[in-house]
């Protein structure tokens, strides 16, 4: 299994965290991810996301420059806040810069008052046709030459688009979803090189994993965003159960974490008692 750290690109240990690749990758990480918000809202279930926030894909691009070999997530990128071919351009970047160690987690969001803050309110209700739409006009983009896409909202012609990504035509995207709902499982069935949900049980991964291969005619790979506490045991024994369901990747989060030295001794203790775990 390979075992990915969420870094915490928000709040006060957000700067030491994306300084922190080198150190990271050291310590065994396969992977490194950052999250997807710009601004403090009300949320769902009476949370709030602060307003403290460095940008993705600008972490992405740091994250790359600092480090050798451990791969660079989005978990995911809200693709309606972004234009494509901007978006497809900066993910292609990364990856040659890189040489090719982007994973692109992707989703249609969900704070709708994010939305409004990025000036995308309009398109809040449409969001899912309007992500896979997007998807499709990167993916135009990144197989090179004369560009040419036609869609509802956008239209490109008359222009060519180079690099490529280093991994090739696309760099493996990795549909994230809440739970298993109908729409995104579709977009997972349709785009996805990894299925990545956010905290569903063992259990429901079968299932729903199963239910993504008959809907899309392949077996997807399955991935996991899983927000872990202070009981490094438990969480390492429960990371077990999904290596049994299936799974070939954790992104394991440290949520409400007061300071980088409490995330980074968490992220030590996991690991330590995930070793085993790993490919």
């Amino acid at each position: 299994m390979r075992l990915d750290l969420v870094l915490p690109n928000e709040g006060g240990a957000a700067v030491q965290a994306l300084q922190s690749g080198p150190h990271y990758e050291d310590m065994g990480w396969d992977g490194l991810w950052l999250t997807d918000h710009f601004v403090g809202v009300d949320a769902f279930r009476h949370t709030r996301f602060g307003a403290t926030w460095l940008e993705l894909v600008t972490g992405l691009a740091h994250l790359a420059a600092q480090t050798r070999r451990v791969r660079i997530g989005a978990g995911v990128l809200v693709l309606p806040y972004r234009d494509p071919v901007m978006t497809a351009k900066m993910i292609a970047t990364i990856d040659v810069l890189s040489g090719g160690r982007v994973d692109l987690g992707v989703g249609a969001g969900w704070a709708r008052r994010e939305f409004m803050a990025v000036g995308r309110g309009d398109i809040f209700e449409e969001r899912g046709a309007y992500t896979n739409e997007v998807l499709d006009a990167m993916l135009a983009c990144w197989k090179g030459g004369r560009i040419t896409f036609k869609g509802r909202w956008f239209d490109l012609e008359k222009f060519d688009f180079a690099p490529s990504p280093a991994q090739g035509e696309r760099v493996p995207i990795w549909v994230g979803t809440r739970g298993h709902a109908p729409g995104p499982m579709r977009r997972a069935a349709k785009y996805a090189d990894v299925w990545h949900p956010d905290s569903l049980t063992p259990e429901q991964m079968v299932s729903a994993g199963d239910q993504l291969d008959e809907m899309a005619g392949r077996k997807v790979p399955r991935s996991l965003r899983i927000h872990c506490d202070a009981d490094t045991a438990r969480t390492a024994d429960l990371l077990a159960q999904y290596r049994e369901a299936g799974c070939m990747q954790v992104a394991c989060a440290f949520d409400g974490v007061e300071s980088f030295a409490e995330f980074d001794k968490a992220a030590e203790a996991l690991l330590e008692a995930s070793r085993p775990l790993q490919r």
